[in-house]
């Protein structure tokens, strides 16, 4: 094969045809107090629920906008839950403490909700946009355009300043690592383009000032084969660390193997969110563990984070790319020497393929503000 050719080939990942695209645009306003003051005949302070036309009065200007464009599934929230949207078979929303969890088949499921609580003054509003379709990543500038100009319009009719709002657009790619082991046949073949990139091919432009980050998280399942594998310590405080311990160092080994020098382990039953930000941080913040990441940074290093007292069901890994793990065709080789790291990684912990899963979902996110 003429070297040309394999290093294109380098270039190009391929992951199994079974793989679920989800695509998820997300608006937040702050709810200030400028913004509370231009609203005031629309809050009762003599009611038990001073916020709820407000809150009210927004969604209805929101969704009439959401048919304007034909947008068939759209959130409204106001109680400051941090929002994740997965793929699922099965149409389902979950709410906890802090998050709402909005699962769905992109082809199938529509939706339309809103999650407030007219008694309390939120923090700010956050508007979902889900993606409907067969060709999610196909269509996502369209879906991205439409979305911006919904926004630019909900800002016109509720005069927020669209300088005030921040939009953040999120594509995953989701399969199991051992899909081909099962039986699944045949591949997709993608170069991970950076957005800014895949819409430029579109003719959409994204602002200068959008900040793009490529990341992908891989759900680990502590299964009693594994368990097995180490003894556990005596002390009950740190019962679980040799298994952790085996965990980490057989990823974080197999990860810089194949140069991939940023990212976490996660094994504290914690939800992972991952983002870009100037500095390199971990915050803990209740049910979420917030890893912030510079993509500038080559070499962050790996985050362990894990309760040695408490066994989880599953342990997060998390690989966030550089720049230096760009090149001009995109993020597919970033993307192949993650998989070649996980099945080292497999092979180290005697992972059976046809019976058991590691399921990888590929992030590619990029954030600005509307104006």
């Amino acid at each position: 094969m003429p070297i040309s050719r394999t290093k294109n080939l380098q270039h190009k990942a391929y992951i199994p045809s079974s793989a679920r695209e989800n695509q998820y645009l997300m608006a937040k306003i702050p709810l200030t107090d400028e913004l509370i003051a231009q609203y005031q005949p629309l809050i009762d302070n003599s009611s038990e629920t001073p916020y709820e036309k407000l809150y009210q009065h927004l969604a209805n200007k929101f969704f009439a906008i959401n048919d304007k464009f034909s947008l068939e599934s759209a959130q409204f929230i106001a109680n400051d839950k941090f929002a994740r949207v997965r793929f699922s078979p099965e149409k389902f929303t979950a709410q906890t403490k802090q998050q709402v969890l909005f699962l769905y088949n992109p082809k199938y499921h529509t939706s339309r909700n809103t999650f407030f609580n007219g008694a309390n003054k939120a923090k700010k509003i956050t508007l979902i946009f889900l993606a409907n379709g067969d060709d999610i990543r196909g269509q996502s500038a369209k879906f991205h355009q439409i979305v911006t100009k919904a926004l630019m319009d909900f800002a016109s009719e509720t005069e927020i300043a669209p300088e005030h709002i921040r939009v953040s657009d999120h594509q995953h790619l989701t399969y199991d690592l051992f899909a081909k082991s099962k039986g699944i046949e045949g591949s997709q073949a993608h170069k991970f383009r950076p957005i800014a990139d895949r819409y430029m091919a579109d003719q959409h432009t994204l602002s200068a000032q959008a900040r793009a980050l490529t990341y992908a998280v891989v759900d680990f399942p502590i299964n009693r084969r594994v368990r097995a594998l180490v003894s556990n310590d005596e002390n009950p405080q740190e019962r679980y660390n040799p298994l952790y311990n085996l965990i980490a160092d057989a990823f974080i080994g197999a990860a810089k193997k194949q140069n991939l020098n940023n990212g976490a382990v996660i094994a504290n039953g914690l939800v992972p969110i991952i983002r870009s930000g100037e500095d390199e941080n971990v915050v803990t913040s209740g049910e979420l563990l917030m890893l912030s990441y510079n993509p500038l940074h080559t070499s962050c290093g790996y985050t362990c984070k894990w309760n040695s007292a408490k066994l989880v069901d599953s342990v997060q890994l998390v690989f966030v790319a550089s720049e230096q793990d760009k090149t001009s065709h995109g993020y597919g080789k970033f993307v192949n020497e993650i998989e070649q790291a996980l099945h080292t990684f497999a092979k180290k912990l005697d992972i059976i393929g046809e019976q058991e899963e590691m399921m990888v979902r590929l992030h590619q996110h990029v954030g600005f503000y509307l104006k």
